[in-house]
């Protein structure tokens, strides 16, 4: 069941590899039976994403298959959703959906208004404009506009066409967040990159309403470039440093009584 982020664990370290800044992940959406590891170093027109066929292959650095995409990527706000690969194609706020067993592009659609280029990225800067994340009910996207002052977009976007169905204006500058994820409707901020960061800000996208949180996290290696939550196992996924880290998250789940 769902329920609301009440804590973080420990960071576990998988592996160090690669450079300051990339971002790695598992499908958010596929059965457990497929643990295929994805892995793309780098912020900055990056076109090479290595399949790892399970995590201790990764961990090994062994057993993998290059996907080497039509258009270079922008940013490491990248997610993996039921068999396909969302990034924000370079210099421009176009979404692209690239599907790994076809090794074609599916979709590709203009955010609306979404800077793009280093215009509002988040806290470390390395083109982090656009930021594509899942949770238990589907496909987001983060990021910001001129028309909202450069605070935090939050839409809800068709995992076929990339289509945006929804969206919400959240209120929280995004060049003063660290990074962002979802889990389960609900939209976390970090303050910051660096050491002593804390979850500080939750969004509600079922009331549009936020609060201030205090959640702290150990951000081990002092510059994390990208966090993303996996609905399927549970876990934040995050690049730290040229450090591949997971955490476990603790959920609170409410129980309803009013016999709804």
């Amino acid at each position: 069941g769902c329920g609301k982020l009440t804590g973080v664990s420990n960071p576990i370290t998988i592996r160090a590899s690669g450079s300051r800044f990339g971002s790695w992940m598992t499908d958010t959406m596929t059965p457990s039976a497929d643990s295929r590891v994805w892995y793309m170093d780098g912020y900055y027109k990056g076109r090479r994403v290595l399949e790892f066929r399970t995590l201790h292959d990764f961990v090994s650095g062994q057993n993998f298959v290059q996907h080497l995409l039509p258009h270079p990527w922008a940013g490491t706000g990248h997610v993996v959703f039921n068999g396909s690969l969302y990034y924000n194609k370079f210099q421009s706020n176009v979404a692209v959906r690239y599907h790994f067993r076809s090794r074609s592009v599916l979709a590709q659609r203009s955010l609306p208004g979404a800077g793009y280029n280093n215009t509002f990225p988040y806290s470390w800067g390395g083109f982090s404009d656009i930021d594509f994340m899942a949770d238990e009910s589907g496909l987001w996207a983060a990021y910001a506009t001129n028309q909202n002052a450069g605070n935090i977009v939050l839409s809800r976007v068709d995992p076929l066409t990339l289509e945006v169905l929804r969206s919400w204006d959240t209120g929280y500058p995004k060049r003063s967040a660290g990074e962002s994820f979802m889990i389960c409707g609900i939209l976390y901020v970090t303050n910051s990159h660096l050491a002593g960061a804390k979850i500080y800000f939750a969004y509600y996208t079922n009331t549009s309403s936020y609060e201030y949180t205090d959640i702290p996290f150990h951000n081990q290696y002092s510059h994390i470039s990208m966090l993303d939550y996996n609905p399927r196992e549970r876990v934040l996924y995050t690049w730290n440093n040229g450090h591949q880290v997971l955490y476990n998250v603790t959920l609170f789940h409410v129980v309803r009584t009013d016999g709804e």
